[in-house]
């Protein structure tokens, strides 16, 4: 029997979860005919092998929690919508950076973060909290996610202006922003040396760390500098930080939106 290819909320549907802590991710992935085994993976998290009835997706068994659940939605995309005869392997590399453009992995990436965060049922519990790391680290704790992940989610589906952007030593590597400043402000390529994530790039200060900056610290306006931005910003593995923009008085948006430059 082959599997219908269906959308993440179109399966949570079905099955009638409605609390993070009813998403059952293993189990999920069976309802799909996708089984999930856990072994020692090098260069890989997950992989997945599969033909149009069923497939098998084994996860790095000695990876976080929270990275096993994203792994296995992730591999639950590819069979979802990258279905026939597969054999996929997927690094944490793909995970941590595949979230712009239109290929397979960012879809994959999507589809895991609609099944993992449903956005009714994030967006409930990230009402009106502050844009901050640590918001980000209690969503993640709560629904089971990577900081990664989940601070995108709240980028998305928070309440307030901000915006996620991810560097690596050799610039940036992507950046999503909140309806109010997306397609509107861009942030600059390389980190400025008075932003916190520089020091931390550098290997200086204490990862998570934050303050409020001037705004042409990290966004390509020519009048950023008569405003301001909080950052917050963490290290997310070897050489790449992760920063969240938030901005806490929306002046500046109100000013700058319109602007041709």
């Amino acid at each position: 029997m082959v599997v219908e290819k269906k959308r993440a909320e179109e399966l949570l549907d079905e099955l009638g979860i409605l609390e993070p802590e009813d998403i059952d991710v293993e189990g999920i992935a069976a309802y799909c005919s996708a089984f999930v085994v856990y072994e020692p993976l090098s260069g890989a998290e997950a992989r997945i092998v599969g033909n149009r009835e069923k497939a098998f997706i084994t996860v790095n068994s000695r990876s976080l929690r929270s990275r096993q659940r994203f792994s296995i939605g992730h591999e639950l995309g590819h069979w979802m919508w990258h279905r026939g005869r597969m054999a996929l392997a997927c690094s944490s590399e793909v995970q941590d950076r595949k979230w712009s453009g239109a290929d397979k992995e960012v879809m994959a990436n999507k589809f895991a973060a609609d099944l993992l965060m449903p956005k009714q049922m994030f967006r409930a519990q990230a009402q009106h909290k502050a844009a901050t790391l640590q918001t980000v680290s209690e969503l993640a704790d709560q629904f089971q996610t990577s900081l990664t992940a989940t601070a995108i989610r709240l980028v998305e589906f928070g309440s307030f202006p901000c915006m996620v952007v991810f560097h690596s030593a050799s610039g940036r590597e992507w950046f999503f922003g909140s309806r109010e400043v997306d397609g509107k402000f861009w942030p600059h390529r390389t980190l400025d040396e008075y932003s916190f994530a520089y020091d931390l790039m550098k290997g200086k200060g204490r990862s998570p760390a934050g303050g409020t900056v001037e705004a042409d610290t990290w966004i390509n306006h020519p009048r950023a500098s008569h405003y301001e931005v909080y950052e917050n910003s963490t290290v997310i593995g070897p050489d790449h930080v992760l920063t969240l923009l938030w901005w806490k008085s929306e002046k500046m948006i109100e000013d700058l939106i319109g602007d041709d430059y």
